[in-house]
């Protein structure tokens, strides 16, 4: 398993870092500094290294993506890391994470999007704290406090004359368990990135995000069906009954579930037959 796929807020007008003839040879340069210095990151041998180098990583990455060019740019020497644009092609994702020698992680990324009406697309740099967010499915965040991430697929969805993009991730967690993330961003004022919102009807509560914890040894299935227009996951049990709520000993039971979005909330659908070749 690759543990590097896969931060102060920032609103940066692209163009205003780097010179206005910064064209796809400057990204394309970036791209290979960023290259180098990822495989520097996946071989430091301890964790103040691994963030020294990180932090070359963050100051390189923001000035690249702040060239206009860069939002269409593939980036595709950048292997081990999360990039993903949305159905819209209005916001773009970039996530990584650093696995630290006691088994923890710590995620880092930007956003690029491109406000209604704009002539020009944003930057913003995201800041994991998720070490000290208690009961995080219960919290409205923000790109400065934000629960970290490899994301990995983007849904979006129109309510109320908003689009809401629903986010999938993985976060390795620790030694014990992993977690996959359901949550949602969206733009207040078309420029203030706001991630989570009350509209996961998910086991007989109204959640701000889900977040599916089970055994660092097992895998979890979490992604969306286009045919059923519904988000389709692994129910989660223990491997006996004594062991609730102890999540290092959970797993999917061979059973699915799902979330299916009507009048601007995600509603659990409770055990789909996968026999169904929809499915």
């Amino acid at each position: 398993m690759i543990l590097f796929l896969l931060l102060f807020s920032i609103n940066i007008p692209a163009g205003n870092i780097l010179s206005d003839n910064a064209d796809s040879a400057s990204v394309n340069r970036y791209e290979q500094v960023l290259d180098s210095l990822f495989d520097s990151l996946y071989n430091a041998g301890n964790n103040s290294e691994k963030e020294r180098i990180n932090n070359e990583i963050i100051i390189r990455f923001e000035k690249a993506l702040a060239i206009k060019e860069s939002f269409s740019f593939p980036f595709d020497s950048l292997k081990n890391i999360g990039k993903i644009i949305s159905p819209d092609k209005k916001l773009r994702l970039f996530t990584w994470n650093i696995p630290f020698s006691d088994g923890t992680h710590k995620y880092y990324g930007f956003i690029q999007y491109y406000p209604p009406r704009a002539k020009d697309f944003s930057v913003y740099r995201l800041t994991d704290k998720k070490a000290g967010i208690d009961l995080p499915e219960e919290k409205i965040l923000s790109d400065t406090n934000w629960v970290g991430a490899l994301y990995y697929e983007i849904v979006e969805s129109r309510h109320g004359g908003v689009t809401y993009y629903t986010l999938l991730g993985f976060d390795f967690n620790n030694l014990l368990t992993s977690k996959k993330i359901i949550d949602i961003l969206y733009f207040s004022s078309d420029t203030i990135p706001v991630f989570g919102k009350p509209v996961f009807n998910y086991q007989d509560k109204l959640l701000d995000r889900i977040i599916f914890e089970y055994s660092s040894k097992v895998s979890m299935s979490l992604k969306y069906n286009e045919n059923l227009k519904m988000i389709i996951y692994d129910h989660l049990s223990p491997s006996k009954p004594s062991y609730k709520d102890h999540y290092m000993f959970y797993g999917p039971d061979f059973s699915y579930d799902g979330l299916e979005f009507r009048d601007g909330t995600w509603n659990e659908v409770r055990d789909i037959d996968v026999r169904n070749p929809a499915y």
